[in-house]
């Protein structure tokens, strides 16, 4: 591509994938000649309010157990930690409030799998590590070493976890906010052409992908076609036991003034084992969340690209996400309900928060993978075709740089991050398909996901009637 660098890219999806990669595109010489398109079903505001990078608050954190996640969030910190009323990090857009992580001693361990305790561990080694490397005080990551500790810490009274940690370097950012600055400055480019649809299928012509069929019977075409549709990334492209869309309960209670200047003055806070977490509010609204294994929405699709031109496009089922935008009901089932209050009462200091009623609760729906790592890489069954998705809930805090490692990827200098971002194919023939009449979840084993896999959305909501 470098010799030969495409006269159009057309982008699918306007997340952070997608506009982090167009913003690159237009700083980049060598595509200075290169038409830039980005579709997406927008409903009049890029990107979309039910994308998953939009939200109130997103965890911005070097936490991994992956040492390279570590090294990469690390660059993208620098630019967060900019104030300027222009930086990214700027106008309350980042707020480094520190970040407790923590996790309950498991019961048990399954062979394959990895536990919230572990992953906080080495989460606590990579950091402590590269805090030490970069001249920081000691007393900047302090381990906090049973649950008296952690409840020391946060001010609270319950059961917080059983070991854990303080990183004084990490916080939190007005997601919504961050991707409203990066959609500015991806039009302020004037490169970039924006259209307001829905795709339908991706166009072939033999064994080359030549576009977009949009919902009205529009035709859009690209020299190039980059898919980084998020969640909704597998109703165009078969990627069956490799990405599957999850849904992650959120939810929002209201809160007095005085009580807001408590929990402002709080980390956040993270329980790996339930993936349950809370995130300081700045206004009198508190979040609470929990990161887990999801829920499954299996669905079935038609227009799905297959693995190759030689197979046959049919109607398969997969996970796709239910929004708002598909008339979901913006309701928690009960088991969700129950356990966002749990977090209220055991990562917040003051008392009852658990009783409020909810503000507003909503799902956001990630593309996860088998272990967590995204998948940005060609296509190897059609021609002229990039994928990047499997965000695995951790895509957002890499805002500043995303854009670029995408790139590199492209053109064949992903290094060490291109290597975990490749393609890997699925790993069998069950995962990800219905089997019996029984949908076979895609099951994410980093250990960094609480609660219980395999539960179907409509199920759940249908134990509430």
């Amino acid at each position: 591509m470098e010799s030969n660098p495409p006269s159009s890219v057309l982008i699918i999806g306007s997340g952070v994938f997608g506009l982090s990669t167009a913003w690159a595109l237009t700083k980049r010489p060598l595509f200075a000649g290169t038409a830039i398109t980005v579709v997406d079903h927008a409903r009049g505001q890029f990107p979309p309010t039910d994308c998953a990078s939009v939200d109130t608050s997103r965890i911005i954190r070097a936490d991994y157990a992956d040492p390279h996640y570590t090294a990469l969030a690390t660059i993208a910190q620098e630019e967060w930690r900019k104030q300027g009323d222009d930086d990214l990090g700027g106008q309350g857009r980042y707020t480094e409030s520190g970040f407790v992580l923590t996790a309950d001693e498991p019961k048990e361990v399954k062979v394959g799998t990895k536990s919230g305790m572990y992953y906080t561990k080495e989460s606590w080694k990579n950091v402590a590590e590269y805090a030490a490397k970069n001249g920081y005080a000691a007393d900047r990551i302090k381990t906090l070493e049973s649950r008296d500790a952690l409840n020391a810490a946060l001010g609270t009274d319950a059961h917080p976890g059983d070991w854990g940690y303080f990183n004084t370097l990490s916080g939190w950012a007005n997601a919504g906010k961050g991707m409203k600055w990066l959609y500015e400055r991806v039009a302020t480019t004037g490169r970039v052409k924006f259209v307001d649809a829905s795709v339908q299928e991706l166009a072939t012509e033999g064994d080359k992908v030549t576009g977009a069929k949009l919902s009205d019977g529009t035709l859009l075409t690209g020299d190039m076609v980059f898919v980084a549709a998020g969640a909704w990334t597998g109703e165009l492209i078969d990627l069956r036991g490799q990405v599957e869309a999850t849904g992650h309960v959120l939810g929002y209670v209201d809160i007095t003034e005085e009580e807001l200047a408590v929990l402002a003055k709080q980390p956040v806070v993270l329980n790996l084992s339930s993936g349950l977490f809370i995130i300081p509010p700045r206004e009198t609204v508190l979040k609470v969340a929990r990161h887990s294994f999801g829920y499954l929405n299996p669905t079935t699709v038609h227009n799905a690209l297959p693995p190759s031109p030689t197979a046959e496009r049919g109607p398969i089922v997969v996970s796709r996400p239910s929004t708002h935008r598909d008339g979901a009901l913006s309701r928690l089932p009960l088991e969700a309900d129950v356990d966002l209050r749990r977090a209220l009462k055991d990562l917040v200091p003051i008392k009852g928060l658990e009783d409020r009623p909810w503000r507003e609760t909503r799902l956001c729906w990630y593309s996860d993978t088998k272990d967590g790592d995204w998948l940005v890489d060609w296509h190897p069954g059609w021609k002229r075709l990039f994928i990047a998705t499997g965000d695995s809930g951790h895509g957002y805090k890499f805002l500043p740089l995303l854009g670029e490692r995408v790139l590199d990827c492209m053109l064949g200098k992903g290094g060490e991050l291109g290597h975990k971002w490749r393609w890997k194919g699925p790993s069998d023939e069950v995962t990800g398909r219905e089997v019996d009449g029984k949908f076979r979840g895609l099951i994410t084993n980093d250990g960094s996901r609480g609660g219980y896999p395999g539960m179907i959305l409509q199920d759940e909501l249908a134990r509430m009637n």
